[in-house]
């Protein structure tokens, strides 16, 4: 009975979730969440990193679905900053807005080449949400897994985000040390990359640390398209 996941009708499959849905005509990229319903609507006990721009921590569709996390996006010496929250790596997941305006642009263009001017995005709320919001509360949205837990991991800030930041968000999700960071006390059996690259293939650094995390048993899911 969630709002949007009901809304459309005869607008059609363009509007509402229609991504939960059973693959059909135009929609065949939908993963058949539905039917999954049927067999499991998912566990408290598996947690989910969310490596992306962090949270919106206040958002009611995620009350009560939130643990731990950590902001990993380092802020390079002499450059702009990308974070948007004046400062390095601290344990405030929580996502400031990612806005970039003309101005930034023009007053470094090497540094933002590339770069378009927008809005926030709240890429990480969206994401957070699709994977876990509450569900059959009659608002909002529903999550494909009703009952995991989320854990925000901060690594996108305006337009972009450091690989290195990545690699060490990912290690840390899993429940690998990190250097200079506390260890991780409730380590995600998910890891989700709803990000890309245009690098290809994979570098040697990132192989590794799917490697790494894979051998521990915990699932790494990235972007293969939008």
């Amino acid at each position: 009975d969630d709002t949007l996941f009901n809304a459309g009708g005869a607008q059609g499959p363009a509007v509402g979730q229609w991504y939960l849905r059973a693959p059909a005509g135009e929609i065949a990229s939908s993963i058949n969440a539905v039917t999954g319903w049927d067999t499991t609507t998912g566990s408290a006990s598996v947690i989910v990193a969310v490596l992306d721009t962090g949270v919106r921590p206040n958002h009611p569709d995620l009350a009560g679905k939130l643990v731990g996390g950590y902001d990993f996006i380092s802020n390079e010496a002499g450059e702009p900053l990308i974070s948007n929250d004046n400062d390095g790596r601290d344990a405030d997941p929580s996502d400031p807005g990612d806005w970039l305006t003309q101005s930034e642009i023009n007053a470094d263009p090497t540094f933002w080449e590339g770069c378009e001017p927008s809005s926030s995005s709240w890429h990480g709320t969206m994401v957070s949400g699709i994977i876990g919001a509450a569900t059959g509360n009659g608002a909002g949205m529903a999550g494909a897994g009703w009952n995991v837990r989320v854990m925000p991991v901060r690594v996108l800030g305006k337009c972009f985000g450091y690989t290195s930041d990545i690699l060490a968000a990912m290690r840390w999700s899993a429940g690998i040390a990190v250097p200079g960071v506390p260890a991780n006390p409730n380590p995600a059996q998910v890891i989700n990359l709803s990000l890309g690259s245009s690098a290809s293939p994979c570098s040697a650094a990132q192989q590794s640390a799917v490697a790494e995390i894979s051998a521990r048993g915990v699932v790494v899911v990235a972007a293969a398209g939008n």
